[in-house]
């Protein structure tokens, strides 16, 4: 038998593992055939992350119409499977906005956490952010709506943006 891959120094178990590789891609091969047999979906070989980073550029270059990102990977979830026929790309659950509104965080819900988080006082973050006491515990109160460099040297002393920080 005239074996293409015998020489007399390959060793056995090289080989082995190119019959091994060879039985793998032709099992690959008849995946991929029973896939496009069942359904219309791409195959796709890639990780998620590059064809969600493909479905971006095709969107952003307008060849993908959609009312947004997140609505293009929704609606091309259902074109591309892998080769053992499981979905790439989940469906999106819809956005939190689309369910329900989100209710905005009082100055308390928000600021208490944190500082329970540092273990901090009303006191110790009017310290830490060099302000009067008052200032601090008017804000978290709502009874002032101190100037923006206030608001920048509580939320600087928060470790949060000032953006995040309620107004």
């Amino acid at each position: 038998m005239n074996d293409p891959f015998r020489n007399s120094s390959t060793p056995d178990f090289v080989l082995a593992k190119a019959g091994q590789r060879e039985q793998e891609q032709l099992e690959h091969e008849r995946k991929l055939a029973a896939i496009r047999a069942q359904s219309h979906a791409l195959t796709w070989t890639g990780t998620t992350e590059e064809l969600a980073a493909t479905i971006k550029r095709w969107y952003e270059s307008g060849w993908l119409v959609a009312e947004g990102l997140r609505d293009a990977l929704q609606r091309a979830s259902i074109h591309f499977a892998k080769p053992d026929g499981t979905p790439v790309l989940k469906p999106a659950s819809p956005e939190p906005s689309q369910t329900q509104p989100k209710k905005a965080l009082s100055r308390k819900e928000f600021v208490t956490p944190l500082l329970d988080a540092k273990g901090w006082s009303p006191l110790d973050w009017a310290l830490e952010a060099q302000v009067a006491p008052a200032t601090a515990n008017d804000y978290i109160d709502d009874k002032t709506n101190p100037y923006r460099s206030t608001r920048l040297k509580l939320a600087k002393a928060l470790d949060v943006p000032v953006e995040q920080l309620p107004k």
